[in-house]
């Protein structure tokens, strides 16, 4: 199949302007965005899969409310940032290096959806003092997931052309559909947030998902596949605090996933929130800033 079609010009869907890049010590450009305080204690937002920066949009004014400076990098093959072959194990460097770069020696990190895992693989990172998860993908062994997310995960093992196809075509149906097609994925309903209208978070949704696969689908072809294998570390490993959101009425991630990651990791705390997935995270995303603000360790 040829390149993706042109996104429409009136289309609200963020340019480079949006975001800065940097390049790793193996010249690749990393992209991210920042929202919120620019003074505030760093939070490292990691993006659902599939994802990008741009979702980090609806927690910009709670950011701003809480004074956190939220980072939101694009993973490797996603939005502005070169592809390469980073896994589970690998992406805490580059979010070290990212933290680096901005000249940063002590963050929290919150992790949506796909993002879970990613933000929980930077629990070895001298810099990263709390996590938060808000819907977060489980490891296999304990990780239920709806039979969408099975089937995916499935073609990204088996048949990952395919599942590239499959992408394809369903970004060129959202450039041409109203933004509620996009949301359709992550909700049964639009949320509203303080801040944004239904109508403005679903054009960020959309904004989102055409962002994830404005380089092609491989980067999120191979963070499929990255999820439904065993992951390079144990839940038991995380000695930082995590807390753990989960809604309730989630269709993509079960809600049994959410307690029993808070039930295997050594220092969690698990609130269940009366929603869906991506109600998920304009619902509990308040509180899971405000459970990474900087505290003593112990």
């Amino acid at each position: 199949m040829g390149s993706a079609p042109p996104i429409p010009a009136t289309d609200w869907l963020p340019d480079d302007s949006e975001t800065e890049s940097f390049s790793l010590p193996d010249g690749r450009r990393l992209a991210y965005a920042t929202y919120g305080d620019a003074d505030g204690y760093p939070v490292l937002f990691c993006h659902g899969t599939p994802g990008s920066h741009v979702i980090a949009r609806l927690l910009a004014e709670p950011a701003r409310q809480h004074g956190v400076h939220l980072i939101a990098p694009d993973r490797p093959g996603i939005g502005n940032s070169e592809d390469a072959s980073v896994t589970l194990e690998d992406w805490p460097d580059d979010a070290a290096y990212l933290l680096s770069h901005l000249d940063i020696d002590a963050a929290g990190a919150v992790g949506f959806s796909g993002g879970g895992p990613f933000a929980l693989a930077c629990h070895r990172l001298p810099e990263i003092e709390r996590i938060a998860l808000l819907g977060s993908s489980g490891p296999p062994s304990v990780g239920a997931t709806g039979r969408v997310q099975q089937f995916v995960g499935a073609l990204s093992r088996h048949a990952p052309w395919a599942l590239g196809r499959i992408f394809r075509l369903q970004r060129w149906v959202a450039v041409r559909r109203d933004p509620s097609y996009a949301v359709g994925f992550v909700a049964e309903e639009i949320p509203e947030t303080d801040a944004l209208a239904a109508d403005e978070v679903a054009r960020i949704v959309r904004a989102d998902m055409l962002t994830a696969m404005a380089r092609g689908p491989s980067g999120i072809i191979r963070e499929q596949r990255l999820l439904s294998q065993p992951w390079p570390f144990t839940l038991e490993d995380i000695s930082v605090p995590v807390s753990v959101f989960q809604g309730q009425s989630d269709a993509n991630v079960a809600p049994s996933t959410g307690t029993a990651i808070a039930q295997r990791l050594p220092d969690a705390s698990f609130e269940a929130v009366d929603s869906d997935h991506l109600g998920t995270l304009t619902a509990a995303g308040n509180d899971a800033l405000a459970a990474v603000q900087r505290r003593t360790r112990v």
